[in-house]
């Protein structure tokens, strides 16, 4: 879900999180309804991986796994991927998470975190690899209002009647760093309708990293269905190794 982001780690970041979602079924006890979201990534037309949520619903609870399997074409560019899961409440298309725990490649950084959320406020239970406090480092019951970053990918995913179709901000905390996404109203594309988004950085970053950039845009693509509802079927960002762009399978 993405667009334009030249700083090294920094545009594979932001392609690790768009692309953040070989998901195994969550392990809950809830499942009147499920869904899954499986994408094919390229960079520069070539294979680079494979992206993929898999979704467990009630009426007011969901518990949501994903991951981004590179394929060795992008190992060799760099060491990236994604794996993660999260549980939590939902009404609509506003979501509530209760627990959650990631692990991420970015290239430049590997990190594990758990986390859980207490009225809107998260608790980073762990965030690995542990390290000395930073005059930059924010603390995170701090950050109320926030979402993990799977809950933030999969409100996106998710299938959507077109009046709640994008249109939306989502404030997101990783367990050391605050960012937001922000995606405009959908507008007619030669493909369906097509979002315009903004990865923001807020706070938590090094200073050296919001010198170098702070917004990346990003791209949707959505297609309607039989039901009228609309599905997300690309997304894409432009990286230092070129044009990223993930295709539904």
């Amino acid at each position: 879900m993405c667009t334009k982001a030249k700083t090294g780690g920094s545009g594979v970041r932001l392609a690790v999180l768009c692309f953040a979602l070989t998901a195994t079924s969550p392990d809950t006890g809830y499942a009147n309804s499920t869904d899954s979201h499986v994408f094919t990534l390229y960079i520069r037309g070539f294979k680079a991986g494979m992206i993929s949520t898999y979704t467990n619903k009630t009426s007011t609870h969901y518990a949501t796994s994903g991951a981004m399997q590179p394929t060795a074409f992008l190992r060799k560019l760099r060491d990236v991927g994604y794996t993660g899961s999260v549980r939590g409440t939902y009404s609509g298309l506003n979501f509530k998470p209760s627990n959650y725990t990631g692990e991420t490649k970015t290239g430049s950084r590997h990190s594990q975190v758990a986390m859980r959320f207490s009225r809107g406020k998260p608790i980073a239970d762990s965030y690995l690899p542990e390290r000395e406090k930073r005059d930059y480092d924010i603390n995170p019951v701090d950050q109320n209002s926030t979402v993990d970053p799977l809950t933030a990918a999969y409100s996106i995913f998710t299938n959507s009647p077109v009046r709640s179709l994008c249109n939306r901000s989502v404030q997101m905390f990783d367990g050391r760093r605050r960012s937001r996404l922000t995606v405009a109203s959908p507008r007619p594309g030669p493909d369906g309708l097509t979002c315009q988004g903004t990865y923001t950085r807020i706070a938590g970053f090094s200073p050296a990293a919001m010198q170098k950039r702070v917004n990346f845009p990003f791209t949707l693509v959505y297609d309607q269905l039989d039901d009228g509802t609309y599905q997300l079927i690309s997304f894409s960002t432009t990286t230092t190794f070129g044009t990223a762009r993930a295709e539904r399978r």
